[in-house]
């Protein structure tokens, strides 16, 4: 096992004030002079983590890391005012602008791949490539698979799903999502961190069946719980804001960019079809799938998989300039 790189301190931090509220937590890792990447944390609402910063090569990649709306170190926290996928993508653009940087590759987890996907629709230009790690897409069936008590999920671990739902009025996916969106702004903060437990406790069982690699659940505080599950709500009770397969639909316009998805077999809560059905369509999609793993980077196998696409994109990249 390849493991990942040696743990390392930003260069640069920056503090991005974007719309009317929210102000944005940046940071600059590796080589000033190396291939620009922005890496898109999952969620929505996780925030950046350090170990997030060694899955690349730092003399081979300029890494941005940033913490999205409301989560991590960007202000107001856990803030669901002016905070749609849509100023998401606004932000990209604010951040690269920010930063002087032209193209980029895109690495996306889970809710990032959502949004690396996103931009490159409308920014195809500003894109090298897209690494895309447990790819998301926001459907409906997507959403349905996890918090419906006749998706996929509950099926497998109905005991689990049971337990999720105790506090919610109904088990289907519209009244699970509003019986949380209310638990969560609750004044009564044992309440609302409770609720905040049950939800990230859920998302880390169907992350991965094995608890040893749901051990990552223990290092989220009560205040990334929160961020979490209120931004998780808010977003997947609006079915991320934008219309329903609308990915799908677009695929001719990702046709040219060079793409690499990594995701694991056994990954319960973004399951890998869709991620298989977009490698089948796109003729620069590459897919490695890695046996026995789940949704986390932190398994061992997968940080393999990520530093060797990581790597791949690098030569990709490297080809497509010697040819211009």
């Amino acid at each position: 096992m390849i493991g990942l790189y040696p743990a390392i301190q930003h260069y640069a931090e920056h503090y991005l004030p974007v719309a009317n509220r929210h102000c944005l937590y940046i940071e600059e890792v590796g080589n000033p002079d190396g291939i620009p990447l922005l890496f898109l944390h999952d969620g929505p609402g996780k925030g950046i983590m350090a170990d997030d910063r060694r899955l690349f090569d730092p003399e081979l990649y300029r890494i941005i890391l940033f913490d999205q709306r409301g989560c991590g170190r960007s202000k107001p926290y856990a803030c669901i005012k002016d905070n749609t996928t849509q100023h998401l993508l606004q932000d990209i653009s604010a951040i690269l602008r920010l930063l002087d940087i032209q193209r980029c590759v895109l690495f996306g987890e889970g809710w990032g791949a959502t949004l690396a996907l996103l931009y490159n629709l409308l920014h195809c230009d500003k894109v090298k490539g897209l690494i895309l790690h447990s790819l998301f897409l926001a459907r409906n069936q997507d959403l349905t698979w996890q918090f419906s008590a006749s998706g996929g999920a509950a099926q497998l671990f109905p005991d689990h799903f049971d337990h999720f739902i105790r506090r919610a009025n109904g088990n289907d996916y519209a009244a699970l999502l509003s019986s949380y969106s209310q638990l969560l702004v609750s004044d009564n903060d044992i309440e609302k961190m409770t609720a905040a437990k049950a939800w990230v406790e859920w998302q880390a069982q169907i992350g991965n069946p094995h608890p040893e690699f749901r051990s990552k659940v223990d290092l989220i505080d009560a205040n990334v719980a929160l961020s979490m599950s209120t931004l998780q709500c808010h977003y997947f009770s609006q079915n991320c804001f934008i219309a329903d397969n609308y990915i799908f639909k677009c695929l001719d316009s990702l046709a040219q960019v060079p793409m690499i998805m990594v995701h694991g077999r056994f990954d319960i809560s973004n399951p890998l079809g869709p991620a298989y059905e977009l490698c089948q369509r796109l003729p620069l999609a590459q897919l490695f799938i890695v046996p026995y793993a789940g949704h986390f980077d932190c398994e061992p196998r997968m940080i393999d998989a990520l530093r060797k696409a990581t790597k791949l994109m690098a030569e990709i990249i490297d080809f497509e300039f010697v040819s211009d």
